[in-house]
This record gives structure tokens, sequence and C-alpha cells, in this order.
């Protein structure tokens, strides 16, 4: 949830939800529930005749009411929740392919944009790597059924050569990492020698 405080729009964090549904440090999914209704009987539009501070009020309520639902029936099923290292919502999150939390928007659409859509590149050697395993696995099935080494040879071959491109895919993708980020990292690398 992003609100406007005092002309800047940030994320609002757990702390900040609770207190404009005016709870205390914990309260449980019922506690929430029951102070999002008595907030919203009071603030709705409909009573203030369309006044926009009440309604901007009522939207903070409302999302603030959403973010600590969702987060807590995310703990309810066992889920991680925390703050989500991109956008800096609060609720549930995961672990995006560099290992920081993130929340479901922000685990396919990393920083950047570098990690979907993949790369022609990469595509193209992940499509020759399922090329080759597939070759691999016909020409096993073959020297199976005919008894023929040749094949069993080339399905070794095609096998190998299938893992081969798979590791070097696999150790080349390095799209999931900011520009900005891999330059830190190249500094850094540059300061320890």
């Amino acid at each position: 949830m992003t609100v406007a405080w005092v002309g800047e729009s940030r994320p609002v964090t757990p702390s900040e939800c609770m207190v404009l549904l005016g709870l205390g440090e914990a309260a449980s999914l019922d506690e929430i529930k029951r102070a999002y209704r008595r907030l919203a009987q009071q603030l709705h539009p409909d009573k203030h005749g369309g006044d926009d501070v009440a309604r901007r009020r009522f939207v903070e309520v409302s999302d603030a009411y959403r973010t600590l639902a969702r987060a807590a029936q995310a703990v309810e099923r066992g889920k991680d929740v925390g703050t989500c290292r991109e956008c800096g919502q609060f609720g549930e999150v995961a672990s995006g392919p560099d290992g920081r939390p993130r929340c479901r928007g922000c685990v396919f659409r990393p920083v950047g944009g570098r990690l979907l859509p993949f790369p022609v590149l990469v595509v193209a050697k992940c499509v020759s790597t399922f090329v080759l395993l597939a070759a691999g696995s016909y020409l096993l099935t073959a020297a199976i059924s005919t008894g023929r080494q040749a094949y069993a040879a080339g399905a070794f071959l095609a096998g190998l050569l299938g893992l081969a491109a798979l590791a070097h895919t696999c150790v080349t993708v390095v799209h999931c990492l900011h520009p900005r980020e891999r330059t830190v990292q190249r500094k850094q690398r540059v300061n320890r020698l």
C-alpha cells in the first residue's frame, strides 16, 4: 500500500497500519476486522457528503486493513511475512532469485526487469539444451529397442552435450542483477585486491 504522507508517496509500514486502525503492537485477525468495520462506518464517504479528506482517510484505512489482513492470513497458512526489498510493501514474501525477500509482484519483476522475459540468447541456449536432451532420449530408446551400440554412443554424446549446454547457461545467466548492483560488486572486488 502506498499512502501520501506530507506530500510524499511511500509504502506504509505494519506499525503505521496498526496506528491507522487504532490498534496496539499485536492484534489478531478478528481485532483487525473489528477495528476496520468500526472505522469504515465512521469514515465512509457517503456519511460525509463526498468530503475529499474523509474519502482519502477511508482509502488509507481500507488499504491498511487489506495489508494487515493479508499478512495475518499468510501467517495462519504458515507463509513468510515481511517487507519486500524492491517495492517496500509489507505482506507475504518469497525469496527472490538473489535470495532477498520479495512480494509476489516483484518476484517475477526484479529491478531493471532483467529476469522476465529472458534475453533471446538465453532462450536459444535453453532450447538447444532441451533439443539435445530430447535427441539423447530418442537415441537411448532406439538403442534399447534395437540393441545397436552406435545409438547408445549417440545418446551418451547428446546427453553430455545437453548437460554441458545447461551448465553453461546456468553459469552465464547473471541477468537478475541490476546494472548498478553489478557495478557495486565490481568495485568491491577491486577494493579487496
